[in-house]
C-alpha cells in the first residue's frame, strides 16, 4: 500500500469495478463516497443522496471507465437518471481531481474551462498492459460461448499486435488454438514470430481470412469492411474489442449475415475485483507520482 494516510475519496459513476474499488479503499481506512449506484442491486452503507454531497470535501473523485457517453453524460450504467459531466465540474472546486478512464477530448476541454484537474487512467501504459488481461479473458470466454467448435487445433486470427493483441495471441496459443496475427510493422511482426504465431502482414491479410474459425480486432479503425468482408465464411464469429470507431464495418457484417459482437468495457463484465486491484495501484501511482517499472517489452504498443 503506497498511501499511508487516509485520503477522502468519492466515486461517482461507473460498473461493478467502481464498486469493488470503493469496498478496497474502505477496507484500506480511507473515507470514501458512493453516488450513481442506485440500481446495482448492492447494500451500499457509503452511498450518498446527491452528487453534491458526494463531491463535497473529497480531494479525489474517481469517475468510470469509459469516462463518459453520448452528448456529455457520465457513464453511470447503475443510476436511475443521466449524470452530465457538466454538473458535476459544476459541484467541483480547485484542489479537487478527477481520475477516470478514456477521458474523451472534449471533456478534457470541459474540465480546462471549469479549472479542474483531470487525470486519464488508460494514458498510463502499466493501466494499459494490465487491462489487457481481462480483456483478453473476456474475448476468450465470449468465443468458446458463442461457437460450437473448441478453440484448440482451428485457426484463429488476431488482427492488431498491440497490447491486448499480445495477450490475447498468446492466451490462445496456450490453449492449442492456430493463431495467425496480422500485423503493420517488423517489430511487430518479430515479436509474433518469436512467441510462436503465424504472421501476416496487413496487405495480405485477406488471403488468410478464409481459414478463420474465428477473428478478434483489436484496432480502433475499420480494417473489415464490404470489400474483404465476402471473404469471411459464414460460419466465423468475428469478435471486435477495439474502442470506437471498431475495427469491422457492422452495416457491411449485418448485410452479409455475419456474426459480429461488440465486445467493450470486458474488464468490468469479466473480472470486476481484479480489475478494481489495477485502478487502485494506478490511482495509488497517480496521487504518489510514483511511475511503475514493471512493464516489459514484450508488453508496449506495436
Amino acid at each position: 500500500m503506497i498511501l499511508e494516510n487516509p485520503q477522502k475519496f468519492a466515486i461517482v459513476g461507473g460498473d461493478k469495478r467502481n464498486i469493488a474499488l470503493a469496498e478496497k479503499l474502505f477496507r484500506l481506512g480511507h473515507e470514501v463516497r458512493l453516488f450513481g449506484f442506485a440500481e446495482s442491486g448492492l447494500e451500499l452503507p457509503m452511498q450518498c443522496k446527491n452528487l453534491r454531497e458526494t463531491v463535497l470535501g473529497a480531494r479525489y473523485i474517481i469517475g468510470p471507465t469509459p469516462c463518459s457517453l453520448g452528448g456529455g453524460a457520465l457513464n453511470a450504467p447503475f443510476h436511475n437518471a443521466s449524470l452530465h459531466m457538466e454538473d458535476l465540474f459544476r459541484l467541483m472546486k480547485t484542489g479537487q481531481t478527477l481520475i477516470a478512464g478514456f477521458v474523451k477530448p472534449e471533456v478534457k476541454c470541459l474540465a480546462v474551462g471549469h479549472g479542474i484537474e483531470i487525470v486519464d487512467m488508460l494514458e498510463r501504459e502499466e493501466m494499459l498492459v494490465l487491462n489487457a488481461i481481462p480483456t483478453a479473458e473476456g474475448a476468450i470466454k465470449i468465443a468458446i460461448e458463442e461457437t460450437d467448435i473448441t478453440l484448440h487445433g482451428n485457426r484463429v486470427i488476431v488482427i492488431g499486435y498491440g497490447r491486448i493483441g499480445t495477450v490475447l495471441s498468446r492466451m490462445l496459443s496456450g490453449m492449442g488454438a492456430k493463431v495467425s496475427v496480422v500485423v503493420n510493422t517488423s517489430h511487430a511482426a518479430a515479436l509474433a514470430e518469436s512467441a510462436g504465431h503465424d504472421v501476416i502482414c496487413f496487405r495480405n491479410m485477406d488471403n488468410a481470412l478464409p481459414s478463420a474459425t474465428v477473428i478478434f480486432n483489436t484496432v480502433p479503425e475499420i480494417i473489415l469492411d464490404e470489400k474483404n468482408l465476402p471473404l469471411v465464411r459464414k460460419s466465423t464469429l468475428l469478435i471486435d474489442l477495439a474502442s470506437a470507431p471498431n475495427g469491422v464495418d457492422a452495416c457491411a457484417a449485418r448485410t452479409l449475415g455475419l456474426k459480429t459482437l461488440f465486445a467493450n468495457s470486458l474488464p468490468g463484465l469479466v473480472a470486476p475485483v481484479t480489475t478494481a486491484e489495477y485502478i487502485l495501484a494506478t490511482v495509488e501511482r497517480i496521487i504518489t507520482n510514483t511511475e511503475c517499472i514493471s512493464v516489459t517489452e514484450t508488453e508496449v504498443e506495436t
